[in-house]
């Protein structure tokens, strides 16, 4: 990807107003624009951050920040810390790896012979924290219940039927085929109908709900709790504004979030280990307009936006770039895919705008559109949220870098109720979205007919939608893969500018053993080291 040096500039500009308003800058939902986040990456990158200032010893405690008016059940809560807590209480099936494949967790094996109908064999002896063994009724009650909330329910919504057909054998049968299901079944297991706040689950730790202060302690039917790294896990209560500084007094020990969006100020010495999501921010069209409506004018809008500008300037680098739909990341990606064309970039815009007989017919700069032999002013309706100061940054970068090629822009920053009211409407031609796309890669919210995501009611990606969620085996899948990514790229339904990065902050060499998944950060933390002292 060529840099701009107008494009860099502008961005740069735009990187130091954002940073101006933080004080650090660094530091879910399936179906939402703001994209929560579900991690990823056994190949964290760690950075250390310099001493500030003098801190306390430690506690001797290992302690976590919690909402005590929020729920631990992992497939109805929302509340950010009390998920992250409730990793050390659940199991899944599946958990994902740093490359979007998975590895068995409480899944033993499993088989099938269409890609639709799955049978899963769990692990035998594995007990729930109050003793009884995990049953086959506990797994279809978990993701019958998941299917039911907004939550889960982009992702599971191909699911037909979960029933149980042996006595470690659950069955899953899908509507349509998807050789990747065991990517989205890293869903928490409770036992079957339980729910309150701490149901039951198979996890290294459970709820204490008679202790004097709230606090996680080990589950004593855990297989391997003598490996857990602490007796006990307190919880204690905090606001926002004063997260920073709990952390920096080790009153908190551990904490995550996404470095682009709300800050964290912390003045202690710790480490930040920084790993790979699902969350794509892209920019959308509404194809109403003549000019959008244009495979050759969204590739000019698409070879416009300098993505290594975006994540260096403005993502501070805690982002990878997308030059295709499917993240680098990927097990199978392959950088031939990418757009192999030679020559200069505004050479080849010029050339692409000149095609479709566009043109600057009254000297103002910015371009007009050929229509019954005249040449008619427009300009792009441009809108982004401005609750997410990196996004409203991001998009000002793009519609700056699209004026300094002819294309007139309107930039409209607009509260999120306002966005999405204008989405719904129609009222736009470009915007700046950020979404968690599934774990399987489903593009289709984004460009299949009916699609969460498909404002504009873009079309006719089926074939290549389904081949993908059908391709079994790594040959099958790569060629897939590529015949997908290869079409959103020269078709531009959308324009893909970047994955997200999120962050783990804890103390300097005070926690070993972190392998981040987008599954959840505490999967193997049977195999941590914690220094509490």
């Amino acid at each position: 990807m060529r840099r701009h040096p107008v494009t860099k500039l502008i961005c740069a500009l735009a990187a130091v107003t954002l940073l101006a308003s933080c004080a650090v800058f660094g530091g879910g939902d399936d179906e939402n624009l703001s994209g929560e986040p579900e991690p990823t990456s056994p190949d964290a990158v760690i950075t250390f951050m310099p001493i500030p200032a003098a801190v306390p010893d430690g506690d001797g405690r290992f302690s976590l920040r919690y909402n005590k008016n929020a729920t631990f059940n992992p497939l109805v809560g929302t509340d950010t810390d009390n998920m992250l807590a409730s990793g050390l209480m659940y199991e899944s099936l599946f958990v994902l790896n740093a490359d979007f494949s998975w590895s068995n967790r409480l899944c033993e094996s499993y088989e099938t012979d269409d890609a639709v109908t799955y049978d899963f064999t769990f692990v035998e002896g594995i007990l729930h924290s109050d003793g009884t063994e995990l049953s086959p009724y506990d797994f279809v009650y978990s993701l019958n219940t998941a299917r039911r909330n907004s939550k889960y329910v982009r992702r599971l919504r191909n699911i037909d039927t979960v029933s149980v057909v042996g006595s470690r054998v659950i069955r899953v049968t899908l509507k349509a085929p998807d050789a990747r299901l065991p990517a989205l079944l890293d869903i928490p297991i409770i036992k079957d109908g339980t729910a309150g706040t701490a149901p039951r689950g198979t996890g290294p730790y459970k709820y204490d709900e008679e202790g004097a202060e709230p606090m996680l302690v080990k589950n004593e039917y855990y297989r391997a709790v003598s490996s857990v790294p602490v007796d006990r896990v307190y919880l204690v209560t905090c606001t926002d504004a004063e997260m920073g500084e709990r952390f920096t007094e080790r009153v908190v020990d551990l904490f995550i979030d996404d470095p682009n969006g709300t800050t964290t100020a912390v003045r202690r010495d710790h480490e930040t280990r920084y790993y790979d999501t699902t969350v794509l921010q892209f920019i959308g069209f509404n194809p109403r307009a003549a000019a959008i409506d244009n495979a050759q004018f969204r590739t000019v809008i698409s070879l416009a936006v300098d993505r290594e500008a975006i994540v260096r300037d403005i993502l501070g680098a805690r982002a990878t770039v997308a030059p295709l739909a499917l993240p680098m990341a990927y097990r199978l990606y392959d950088k031939t895919w990418e757009d192999a064309q030679t020559g200069d970039t505004l050479t080849r815009m010029s050339e692409l705008l000149t095609q479709m007989g566009l043109a600057d017919a009254d000297s103002d700069t910015y371009l007009e559109f050929p229509i019954d032999g005249e040449y008619i002013p427009f300009s792009l309706d441009f809108i982004v949220s401005n609750e997410n100061a990196a996004r409203a940054a991001a998009a000002k970068c793009v519609a700056d870098a699209l004026r300094h090629v002819g294309i007139n822009v309107t930039l409209r920053e607009l509260a999120f109720s306002d966005f999405e009211i204008a989405l719904e409407a129609g009222n736009y031609d470009l915007y700046y979205g950020e979404t968690k796309i599934t774990a399987n890669f489903d593009f289709s919210p984004l460009i299949a007919p009916g699609g969460s995501l498909n404002f504009g009611g873009i079309s006719g990606y089926g074939t290549e939608l389904d081949a993908f969620a059908a391709a079994r085996g790594d040959f099958a899948e790569r060629n897939a893969a590529r015949e997908l990514v290869i079409r959103i790229r020269d078709e531009v339904p959308f324009v893909p500018i970047a994955y997200l990065q999120y962050a783990i902050h804890s103390g300097r060499n005070e926690i070993t053993g972190i392998i981040p998944s987008q599954s959840g950060i505490f999967w193997n933390v049977a195999d941590w080291e914690i220094d509490v002292k």
